[in-house]
């Protein structure tokens, strides 16, 4: 037993090494949450063909706004005759007291063998029961929509690259934990080993240590290609390539939320894009409806047409002003039917809307308990960590007076990593349960948390 004080010193040297944070290896450049973000919308090509939308909605809404001005048409014919159109008049002698009156054979012609129309016209509509103002208005509406729906989407990209992101920071924590654990374990074997050449403990307590380093590695090799597997996701979202290394930040800020659930759910029915969208739906329907009553009135237009004629023609140049009134008056109760159609289709979109404002509430209520439950839970667990650091101390010092078996400081080498796993899966759900609730509400809340 003299060499009880040199192996006493031993393990406490080993703890302390295991304590001491290691270099986990991974030299991949680091990317912030904010630049991962950044670089997905920039570069997610789904984000870019909606955003695409946007334009042909605007493109499209200037296209409508050009019929209120008029518009200048041209229009061209010409004709070439084989054999014109002509009469020969022969001579015509009139025998009067003074002396014969003759007339000269002539020939007068019908048609003209090379003729050419160009008429140029200038067309001004000047009512049409609305139709213009509505065409134009469920343009811009449309436009509208377009940029709800991409709001929508950039959201849900955003609300995915976070939980890739927190995936692979996750995966990361976890990573060094398990490093940690080995280099846990070897400390331990090392000392189990010195106790077995002095005949302190059994052969089996050595193997026991051995067998468990062995599965640690091996835990830690899953762990390695889990880190892979999580960049590679991320970097898909990010349209990077999948092979590219990366790492997440490691250190994060968890604060509690410091508004009631009302709050969120207020500013959820201001600024979630969906809903929006579903009131813009509301606005074409009756923008619709409007269109479609317009048939019940006659379309009048202005034109006025200058025909300028070639100099064979046979007629003179002309100018022209004139109105034109189309009204259609019987139809069948055809325009009838479609307004009523389309005013069903306004109860419906009416409907749906109130539908999605209650699934919205359920929405925001759901992520905001998740959010307060995960910070509950990590204040559990911290609590639980500091346990097992303690038990894992008692059981070290227990091991080295020989009061304890080498089963003892592994199960506290487990019971350790997985609380310590627990919080960081705990922290990284209150992260995600975070970004819930900004997708649910529509907007950042990191400005209404302490």
């Amino acid at each position: 037993m003299r060499r009880r004080p040199f192996i006493f010193f031993l393990t406490i040297l080993s703890f302390v090494l295991w304590a001491t944070p290691g270099f986990s290896g991974d030299t991949s450049p680091v990317l912030s949450l904010q630049e991962c973000i950044k670089i997905g919308l920039k570069q997610n090509l789904e984000l870019h063909a909606v955003r695409l939308s946007i334009e042909k909605a605007r493109y499209m809404a200037k296209a409508a706004y050009a019929d209120f001005f008029p518009k200048l048409h041209v229009q061209a014919t010409y004709r070439w005759l084989e054999n014109p159109v002509s009469i020969d008049i022969p001579q015509i002698t009139i025998h009067t007291p003074v002396g014969p009156l003759v007339s000269p054979p002539t020939n007068v012609a019908k048609a003209a063998r090379n003729s050419g129309v160009m008429t140029t016209s200038l067309i001004q509509p000047l009512f049409t029961g609305g139709a213009l103002t509505e065409t134009h208005h469920l343009a811009k509406l449309q436009e509208k929509s377009n940029e709800d729906t991409y709001e929508n989407r950039k959201q849900a990209l955003i609300e995915a690259i976070k939980d890739s992101y927190y995936n692979l920071l996750k995966v990361q924590k976890i990573r060094l934990l398990m490093i940690e654990f080995v280099k846990q374990l070897t400390n331990h074997l090392h000392v189990a080993k010195a106790f077995l050449d002095e005949n302190i403990i059994p052969l089996n307590d050595y193997l026991q240590a051995k067998v468990t380093l062995s599965n640690a590695r091996l835990n830690l090799i899953k762990a390695e290609n889990s880190l892979k597997i999580a960049q590679s996701a991320l970097n898909l979202l990010l349209n990077r390539n999948i092979n590219l290394p990366v790492r997440a930040e490691i250190t994060f800020h968890l604060h509690p939320l410091s508004r009631p659930l009302s709050y969120y759910q207020s500013i959820a029915l201001s600024f979630r894009p969906d809903l929006k969208a579903a009131i813009t739906r509301v606005q074409q329907t009756r923008s619709m409806i409007r269109l479609t009553k317009s048939r019940y009135y006659p379309h009048v237009a202005m034109s006025i047409n200058y025909r300028d004629l070639s100099d064979e023609s046979l007629e003179n140049d002309s100018a022209s002003i004139l109105v034109t009134a189309n009204w259609s008056i019987f139809e069948w109760n055809k325009r009838k039917w479609e307004v009523n159609e389309k005013k069903a289709k306004l109860e419906q979109a009416i409907l749906m809307e109130s539908q999605l404002k209650q699934l919205i509430l359920q929405e925001v209520k759901t992520a905001y308990l998740n959010v307060c439950e995960s910070f509950k839970r990590i204040q559990t667990i911290r609590d639980a960590v500091k346990q097992a650091e303690e038990n894992l101390r008692i059981n070290n010092v227990r091991y080295s007076e020989q009061v304890a078996t080498s089963t003892d400081v592994i199960d506290a080498q487990t019971l350790l990593l997985r609380t310590q796993v627990n919080l960081t899966v705990a922290k990284i759900d209150y992260l995600s349960a975070l970004a819930g609730l900004e997708r649910a509400v529509g907007k950042p809340i990191a400005e209404d948390m302490m």
